[in-house]
């Protein structure tokens, strides 16, 4: 069963034919293209991923030893947050702090709710008309007139 292909797919495909085959199998995928399209511009603005042209031909080179030190900078940055945010959570926990409530939940402090009021309608329902029953008991009501212009099957008798 054969999905319609995604704009990442489409973009990717183009790309594809200089690529080797198992390769552009992998990148031809719904998420194979997503994160080819995220990881190549990353991989280009650190240096690990380079596009020099040879004759008009583009040729990529991947840098191994410069794809290290980015990891391993990557690596050292992520210990280092993980690691200060570690020592923010115990801080926070050792001063007995809460979490703090977001903007929307907070509240001023001279906050009050307001009074409330009665409402009164802009206008007063006007009563209704009483009608006379025309009817009383088991009375027949008035016969109504006949109609001057006959009407119906029988009229054409």
């Amino acid at each position: 069963m054969s999905k319609k292909k995604t704009y990442a797919q489409r973009a990717v495909g183009l790309a594809s034919p200089v690529l080797p085959a198992p390769v552009a199998k992998v990148i031809g995928t719904r998420w194979g293209s997503r994160l080819f399209i995220l990881l190549v511009p990353f991989l280009l603005a650190t240096g690990v991923l380079t596009i020099s042209w040879n004759n008009g031909i583009p040729s990529v080179n991947f840098d191994r030893a410069r794809a290290m030190v980015v990891g391993q900078q990557v690596g050292q940055r992520v210990e280092s947050e993980a690691r200060r945010a570690a020592q923010e959570y115990t801080s926070q926990q050792q001063q007995g702090a809460t979490s703090p409530q977001p903007a929307y939940e907070q509240q001023p402090q001279s906050w009050q709710p307001a009074p409330q009021q009665q409402y009164q309608p802009q206008y007063q329902p006007q009563p209704q008309p009483q009608y006379q029953q025309q009817y009383q008991g088991n009375q027949q009501p008035a016969p109504q007139q006949q109609a001057t212009q006959p009407f119906g099957p029988r009229a054409y008798r």
